[in-house]
């Protein structure tokens, strides 16, 4: 079949032939290369040593060989010689000619013969030595190579038809080993032209054989080139596909291969660049030929080639690239990279978790340094800075992930505590007024080091509601909140980072804290919160993140290391800010818990809303009976007046005051906020107004001076103990056009005799059930204190005691206990108590005291040793505490 196949006769095959017995022969004919191929290939696997073997005893015959054939010559020759000697005398010149002319013709023969053999013996040797160049990465060596294989192989094909051609099918059998060569070494030189790392020397060398490959003009090879890095660049950013890589080291090689590109440009393809350089010595007339190449046995061989075999070097014309067109084709590369690292780049960053990974590429980037292509730029005319591909395209990247990590670590973890405070809600924890206030061995500080630690106090979170599972939550969300402040620190102690970068990552750390807090309010807002249990939860939840979460105010007043790039010092504005937003939306839920408590124990259900004689003798408190000695000036002698007026508010009042107080302290275990009280004690003089301004409209009010002096002792008392002063003028006006609506009842000489009396009962009362209304009453200086005292008050600094202090801004939530004043013995009646309510029985109203004005002082003995006693005592703690003894007084 084979022999069959090989004998064809191509010219008579289509005429003996149809089209559909050609198509099957043309079968056979692929068949039967396909499995010479194979077995080819099996031979040369099997029999490779063979082929060694082989090759050195062809070379020793090769030398043999060669000596036989110059001996033959020589014996030629000589008999030649004789051969005229002899012949001499009989030899014509017609006969002479044609042995001449047989002669040159026997010798052509024999040169053409020993040619062929050589030409065929190099095509034999072709295919390893191409292989060595592509394994050693010589790739033009390789293609010129090739390209002298397919001029021997063409040569030969053009002698196909002589009788020798055809009994040398080995020739053609070579060809069809070589053809593959020319796919085989442009996929390695587009693979090569495709890695990450690639030299100058190996990229030139890659477009030499592209240009002799292809023959193609030196603008396809410069779009192969970028199109083929651009391929590198999309491989390293997506190599997690093929292999295992960390994303720092797949951002900084995308780097390298962007740098690197260029650097190739600009070394290669520039006017007189490398590229140029080489193709010039390969133009040049001293530049070897081809077979130059060969091994030396096969050198030695070359006076028997023909000279277009021998002679033969590849041919190149000289290209040309203008800066323009060089220009437009960077252009259009970088317009894709910039494409490339808006999807793929950005995707690879979106994998970066903390900062330090960020730090380490940028440190990676600087240390690798930064490479200037200014002469590029101007030579190709391209808008500056285009190419510093770190600037224009990682640092953005790089800032917006630094973002992107900071606004999601800051969701992350306000969301677990949302999600922890909804839990609480809605289990509804609540903690019992003796958690709060049982004293604990762990309440006060055992060193100096420990008190002035910034661990929570605990005596200060109980004072404020917060139990463990508040003081966990807000652990847990200070440490996430220390880890973005931490990473963000190791921005910004970056020194080679501008300072209007650093200053826009503060910023935006703070606009990013302000709307993760705003959108935590309203979520907590659009609860719709109602249930005592659960507004306290909320609130006091909420509350404990400004105060006992130190990092949070970080983020919005600026540690020291970080205002050297922040001078306008508006942090504390911002976090005064938020700190009065949080209060804020909290004050509304603290209203509704006001309106709870004050709806559940109305003063309209409590007190009396029409004063009998009956609630007369169970409700007005016991009078105070004074007796007045005057001097008649006519008759020279003393005249003695009795006038009665009240000692206190009215026992119902007192009793709704307790009652309520019980009740807020049983719904509110916590010490209320000075904002919180002051809109409870707003709400709850409103009710008390109302229902004063109904018994003052009553007719038994009208008609009875004792009812409407003891409902003006009340209003008095109240306007006292709740510190109703002008600024809040709507309750002022109310309050006082109730009292001289109630003065109008009262006769106008009787009054003027009870006004300073009465006035001295209302802040005698008001600092006895001080203490008891305590809860509700903001702090008053005592009646015995002047202005002086108080203001030297106001002005000192904190005492040495626990400072039960702020909600996040300025304001106290309750202040320490009053100074009490020693009082003239007249100031108070002996040594009285504070008489309870419920104690007083409806015959008190008939039972009197009485007091003359004339004080009575007693005697300094003891006292004095009392004094002496005391000084010491106060003496001793001022100076262990370290204060004046003032304090004490």
């Amino acid at each position: 079949m084979t022999a069959n196949l090989l004998n064809l006769n191509v010219d008579t095959l289509f005429e003996q032939h149809s089209v559909s017995e050609i198509d099957v022969v043309h079968k056979k004919i692929q068949t039967v290369v396909e499995n010479k191929r194979e077995e080819l290939r099996t031979h040369v696997g099997e029999r490779y040593r063979d082929l060694l073997k082989a090759a050195d005893t062809i070379a020793a015959m090769q030398t043999s060989a060669a000596t036989l054939i110059e001996q033959v010559h020589c014996v030629q020759a000589n008999c030649r010689i004789l051969n005229e000697q002899q012949l001499l005398g009989f030899k014509t010149t017609a006969p002479a000619t044609d042995a001449a002319l047989q002669q040159r013709n026997a010798s052509k023969k024999l040169q053409s013969y020993y040619g062929t053999m050589v030409q065929i013996k190099l095509l034999t040797s072709l295919p390893e030595l191409i292989w060595t160049h592509i394994d050693n990465e010589q790739f033009f060596a390789a293609t010129e190579l090739f390209i002298f294989s397919r001029h021997i192989s063409t040569g030969l094909q053009l002698d196909g038809n002589s009788a020798l051609m055809q009994k040398l099918p080995v020739a053609r059998k070579q060809w069809e080993i070589l053809r593959p060569f020319h796919l085989t070494i442009k996929h390695a030189v587009l693979a090569v032209l495709e890695r990450e790392e690639l030299c100058p020397e190996i990229a030139v060398d890659c477009m030499q054989s592209l240009l002799l490959l292809d023959k193609c003009d030196l603008s396809s090879v410069l779009q192969t080139f970028l199109n083929l890095r651009a391929s590198a660049f999309l491989n390293c950013l997506q190599s997690h596909l093929t292999e295992p890589r960390r994303v720092k080291e797949r951002i900084l090689a995308s780097l390298g291969i962007l740098n690197s590109t260029i650097e190739l440009l600009d070394k290669c393809l520039l006017e007189n660049g490398l590229l140029f350089t080489r193709l010039a010595e390969c133009s040049a007339s001293t530049c070897p030929p081809s077979i130059s190449r060969m091994e030396s046995s096969e050198r030695q061989l070359a006076h028997l080639l023909p000279e277009i075999i021998a002679g033969f070097k590849p041919q190149f014309d000289v290209p040309k690239l203008s800066p323009k067109h060089l220009g437009m084709s960077l252009q259009q590369w970088l317009d894709k990279m910039n494409a490339l690292a808006a999807t793929q780049l950005q995707q690879i960053f979106a994998l970066v978790s903390n900062m330090q990974t960020i730090q380490d590429i940028k440190s990676s980037a600087r240390s690798t340094g930064r490479p200037s292509f200014l002469h590029l730029e101007q030579q190709l005319h391209l808008e500056h800075s285009e190419l510093d591909f770190y600037a224009t395209k990682y640092v953005p990247l790089i800032n917006a992930r630094v973002r992107e990590i900071i606004r999601s670590s800051w969701a992350h973890a306000m969301k677990q505590t949302y999600e922890k405070v909804l839990s609480l809600i809605e289990a509804g924890v609540s903690t019992p007024p003796h958690q709060i206030w049982k004293e604990q061995n762990d309440d006060l500080p055992l060193s100096l080091a420990a008190a002035l630690s910034d661990q929570p106090k605990r005596l200060a979170n109980r004072t404020k509601g917060y139990d463990s599972s508040t003081i966990d939550l807000c652990k847990q969300f200070d440490s996430q909140l220390a880890d973005i402040v931490q990473e963000l620190n190791v921005l910004l102690q970056e020194q080679t980072t501008r300072t209007e970068d650093k200053m826009s990552l503060i910023k935006f750390l703070r606009e990013t804290a302000q709307e993760q807090v705003a959108e935590y309010l309203s979520k907590l807002k659009s609860l719709q919160l109602r249930e005592r249990p659960a507004l306290l939860q909320a609130l006091r939840n909420s509350l404990a993140l400004v105060e006992l979460c130190p990092n949070l105010k970080l983020c919005f007043c600026q540690p020291p290391s970080w205002r050297q790039w922040n001078q306008s010092g508006a942090g504390i504005d911002h976090w005064q800010r938020i700190c009065g937003l949080i209060e804020d939306e909290m004050l509304s839920l603290w209203l509704l818990i006001v309106e709870d408590v004050l709806t559940a124990h109305s003063c309209e259900k409590q007190l009396t809303k029409i004063i009998s004689h009956e609630a007369v003798l169970r409700d007005f408190a016991l009078w105070q009976t004074l007796t007045l000695e005057q001097r008649d000036e006519e008759q020279e002698q003393s005249v003695q007046s009795t006038i009665r007026i009240p000692s206190q508010p009215r026992l119902s009042l007192q009793t709704y005051l307790h009652q309520l107080i019980q009740a807020l302290n049983l719904a509110v275990p916590q010490t209320l906020p000075s904002k919180v009280l002051h809109a409870f004690n707003q709400k709850l003089l409103g009710q008390l107004l109302g229902h004063y301004e109904g018994l003052a409209a009553a007719e038994c009010t009208k008609t009875s001076q004792n009812i409407a002096l003891q409902l003006y002792f009340d209003l008095k008392f109240l306007e006292r103990v709740f510190a109703v002063s002008r600024e809040e003028r709507p309750l002022y006006d109310q309050i006082h056009s109730q009292q001289n609506n109630l003065r109008d009842c009262i006769d106008p000489f009787d009054f003027e005799l009870f006004a300073e009396h009465i006035s001295t009962h209302v802040a005698r009362s008001t600092s006895r059930l001080q203490g008891e209304l305590g809860v509700l009453t903001p702090y008053t200086p005592a009646p015995g204190q002047g202005t002086t005292a108080s203001s030297a008050l106001a002005h000192e600094a904190d005492p040495n005691v626990l400072c039960l202090s702020t909600s996040g801004s300025t304001s106290l939530w309750f202040p320490l206990l009053p100074i009490v004043m020693p009082q003239a013995a007249g100031g108070l009646v002996g040594s009285e108590c504070k008489q309870k309510p419920v104690e007083t029985d409806k015959t008190a109203i008939a039972t009197t005291a009485t007091t003359t004005t004339t004080p009575t002082r007693k005697s300094g003995g003891s006292a004095t040793t009392r004094k002496g006693d005391n000084s010491k005592s106060k003496s001793g703690a001022a100076s262990f505490f370290g204060m004046s003894q003032e304090w004490f007084r």
